[in-house]
């Protein structure tokens, strides 16, 4: 095959990028206030990517495991800032088991990959940076609809949660109905995704490796791995955060710590 991807100019990529106006028109006609955030959006979008290119470029040249970790902590941080701030939820309060529950995930998730793969390999830049960068992305999505399903519940219901601790039950009893609602919300979207997988979408990682010149068959095992290390860190991330985030949430007396939300 091909090992030569066609380029895109930047000429070319700036007129492909006047898509954005097409649902930019529709939302104005529909009084949808949310013009400011689509071109601040795609603004921000367009010049983190072309700074992250031009940075991996001299980190995959480097190509140091001690760089390469300290790039990958950084990552959590953001991820981390990020799960909190569009969950709700107060960084001071809950921002150290979160980030807990979502680094416990990556480094077991990212071991997993030595079954396949060789360490040495695996801790190269342009391995581990690519594949943490898609658990990462993923393990966002995940967690910020469990931790925001699971604290709006607890909140919205909290009598009920009151009423279950003042007939005994523990906090990890009383808030199991909320925690299962909060896990079933997270993983329910990217179950219905992994059904139709190949059917009805073709992944990025597959895509990509294909764009790239790749052999089909060689792409598609990539990408089964990636897809099941996606849902595995997803799930392991959305349970860990909710429970060790718990353990801050509620006061010595069991009740809802209410500074845990912005």
């Amino acid at each position: 095959m091909n090992n030569a991807i066609q380029q895109v100019s930047v000429v070319n990529l700036a007129f492909y990028l006047l898509l954005f106006i097409v649902p930019f028109m529709i939302f104005r006609s529909l009084k949808i206030k949310v013009g400011r955030q689509i071109v601040v959006s795609v603004t921000r979008m367009t010049l983190q990517l072309f700074m992250v290119g031009f940075y991996l470029k001299y980190l995959f040249n480097l190509d140091s495991p001690p760089v390469n970790i300290c790039y990958l902590i950084l990552m959590l941080i953001v991820a981390n800032f990020s799960i909190l701030k569009q969950s709700g939820l107060c960084v001071k309060r809950l921002g150290l088991p979160v980030f807990g529950g979502i680094f416990l995930t990556i480094c077991t998730i990212s071991l997993s990959f030595t079954i396949v793969m060789k360490a040495t390999t695996l801790m190269s830049a342009r391995y581990l940076i690519p594949i943490t960068g898609m658990l990462m992305g993923n393990i966002l999505r995940y967690n910020i609809i469990s931790l925001s399903r699971f604290y709006g519940e607890l909140k919205k219901r909290e009598n009920e949660y009151i009423q279950m601790i003042s007939l005994g039950a523990t906090v990890s009893e009383a808030t199991r109905p909320f925690f299962r609602e909060a896990l079933q919300a997270g993983v329910a979207p990217q179950i219905g995704g992994l059904a139709t997988m190949g059917l009805v979408s073709l992944p990025g990682m597959m895509t990509g490796q294909i764009l790239g010149g790749s052999l089909p068959m060689t792409a598609i095992k990539y990408q089964i791995l990636i897809l099941t290390a996606i849902f595995t860190a997803g799930a392991i991330s959305a349970g860990l955060t909710v429970i060790l985030s718990r353990r801050t949430a509620f006061d010595g007396y069991k009740r809802l710590d209410h500074r845990i939300y912005l």
